[in-house]
């Protein structure tokens, strides 16, 4: 994950704060993430009005049902908003031009899709990025017996034949039906914007970078 200044000086008023956000390095992590909430809901007495006071961008939720549920309510039946896609996309071969998400993950939703749209149309269709999975779905984890991010509507997945369940993460590598894995530069994008792409694992490979979750986990 790189450097970010804006990072680095949003750790630097956490510590002033009084709020362990980790060593200040201008990178992103689950310590700063869990500072920045707690200052968040100290100002404003909880995690709901917290969002309410921001909603451009809300704490990231820890991976658990609990954390979730207490940020983004009961799974099942979010609050959904629907806005225009900014460039073309397919869901399942078929133009779409509208998708929905949590209502308070749709501005950061929309502001990283907006710089995916700036790459241009050669870029985001080499690496499938206008290949729509859905976002919305109530339903465990593949493989797993607690809920999924889908349950949420807090996530997203793109071009799942290249990036699918299991897949081990190759940045731009050459994969199925023409088209090439995520890059390591539409991942920058979405962590930008507070999403997390994929899962890691225990060996320190990445998998499934097709689901972009609005979650904090490694």
């Amino acid at each position: 994950m790189p450097y970010d200044h804006a990072i680095y000086a949003l750790q630097i008023g956490l510590k002033t704060l009084g709020f362990d956000p980790g060593p200040a390095d201008g990178i992103d992590g689950p310590k700063t993430a869990k500072a920045l909430t707690d200052s968040a809901t100290a100002r404003f007495g909880s995690k709901r009005e917290a969002i309410k006071a921001d909603g451009s961008r809300p704490p990231r939720p820890k991976p658990t049902t609990a954390d979730k549920t207490r940020l983004f309510g009961k799974s099942g039946s979010p609050p959904m908003t629907l806005f225009a896609t900014p460039y073309p996309m397919l869901y399942d071969g078929k133009p779409v031009s509208k998708i929905g998400c949590h209502k308070l993950i749709a501005d950061p939703l929309k502001a990283a899709l907006g710089e995916i749209s700036a790459k241009g149309k050669e870029w985001i269709e080499k690496y499938g990025l206008n290949l729509y999975a859905g976002c919305f779905n109530y339903r465990k984890s593949r493989g797993g017996q607690t809920l999924s991010d889908h349950a949420w509507a807090i996530a997203i997945d793109l071009n799942p034949d290249a990036n699918g369940n299991q897949t081990t993460w190759n940045p731009g590598a050459k994969a199925s039906k023409g088209t090439y894995q995520m890059p390591k530069e539409a991942v920058r994008i979405f962590q930008k914007h507070g999403f997390q792409v994929g899962f890691k694992r225990s060996d320190g490979t990445r998998r499934d970078m097709m689901h972009i979750a609005y979650v904090g986990r490694p």
